[in-house]
């Protein structure tokens, strides 16, 4: 039996549209007409000539490189420029770091310090750069190196790098926070708004230390450290 159907064509099923409400229908004719919020305006990069306050003309004080006295845990310390003499002394001191203080300082290993690499980092120019130690009097006389902060200036004369190191069992009594004290004296005076450093970014107590002192921090990309931006007048 044929299908009486056959070659019919084929019925065209209905649409039934939902019918939007008022509400809704006026949301997004809100929504068309709304005005998109500009884009956010590009962050200008940090800039510490302008965040910092300038410091005054340089005028040289004698006294910041001066030896001075000062108590580390309840012991009396010397905090003092380092000098010639102080060869054979950076080099036992050297050899008393741990490999993890080694890459904290240095950011890399370094097997050895060489007597001509003493002599360099010992006999440094004063008046240009600064290198500064702590040393305690041990009982047979002799002067024992604990610490050192050092800053080397750059091109522009106009900042410097700074840099320290902290005997391992003479951390937390205060004597980086002594160094970068008396560095950013000596670089206030000569003129210098801020010192600049480079630190590991897991180095959070000297991290800390460079915060406490008004230090901006700010991430090196490609690198597992920080750079550092202290400013000399106290914050």
């Amino acid at each position: 039996m044929a299908n009486k159907n056959q070659g019919a064509e084929p019925r065209r099923q209905r649409v039934v549209r939902k019918r939007r409400s008022p509400h809704q229908s006026a949301h997004r004719a809100r929504a068309r007409h709304a005005v998109k919020p500009p884009p956010p305006a590009p962050v200008a990069p940090f800039n510490p000539f302008l965040a910092f306050p300038p410091a005054p003309p340089p005028q040289e004080d004698p006294r910041a490189l001066e030896p001075r006295e000062v108590m580390f845990g309840g012991q009396p310390h010397v905090l003092r420029p380092l000098g010639p003499a102080d060869e054979a002394r950076l080099i036992s001191f050297f050899n008393s770091h741990t490999g993890e203080t080694i890459r904290q300082r240095y950011g890399y290993q370094i097997s050895e310090m060489t007597p001509e690499r003493a002599r360099r980092l010992v006999g440094v120019d004063q008046l240009r750069d600064v290198a500064l130690g702590v040393f305690e009097r041990a009982p047979d006389g002799e002067q024992v190196l604990h610490a050192v902060g050092r800053y080397l200036l750059d091109a522009t004369g106009k900042s410097a790098e700074a840099a320290f190191v902290v005997r391992e069992n003479k951390r937390g009594l205060g004597i980086c926070t002594a160094l970068l004290r008396a560095l950013l004296q000596v670089a206030r005076t000569r003129g210098m708004s801020f010192l600049g450093a480079q630190v590991q970014a897991d180095n959070a107590p000297m991290l800390g230390i460079f915060r406490r002192h008004g230090g901006r921090v700010k991430p090196i990309p490609g690198a597992d450290a920080m750079e550092v931006f202290v400013p000399t007048a106290p914050p």
